[in-house]
């Protein structure tokens, strides 16, 4: 079975909301991205937008087709669809090429995180004394 690169930022992270989705796949690494991204913050996940000068964190798995199909469920992305958050374009990684998905609409500036790692950002939100 063939076997898809894809890098994630967000909640598809280890040790975030909906690592489970990949918890069949090759975990291949983590990286840094050039400085050429902006991540925001959404709320509970994030939004990549090109264009920035961010290094962001990344992970890259190898995801075969059904994974691959269920991460694209959980994006909100249909291939060749009309996509309203996410599409999703190649990068290069030191693992290879892979798909990440970049954030369709607009973002305001004000919700930028300055870090460019969601797993940073995210600490102390959810603190154990928090309901």
């Amino acid at each position: 079975m063939k076997k898809n690169l894809i890098a994630v930022y967000g909640s598809l992270r280890k040790a975030m909301g909906n690592d489970h989705l990949l918890s069949t796949s090759e975990y291949l690494g983590k990286f840094q991205t050039k400085p050429e991204f902006s991540l925001f913050s959404l709320g509970y996940y994030p939004g990549l937008k090109t264009g920035g000068n961010t290094s962001v964190t990344m992970e890259v798995y190898a995801v075969d087709d059904t994974v691959a199909a269920r991460v694209d469920r959980l994006e909100g992305y249909t291939p060749g669809g009309n996509n309203t958050f996410y599409d999703k374009i190649p990068i290069e990684t030191p693992y290879g090429e892979a798909s990440v998905y970049i954030y369709v609409n607009d973002i305001p500036q004000e919700r930028i995180v300055e870090s460019g790692d969601w797993k940073e950002f995210k600490k102390g939100y959810f603190s154990p004394t928090m309901n």
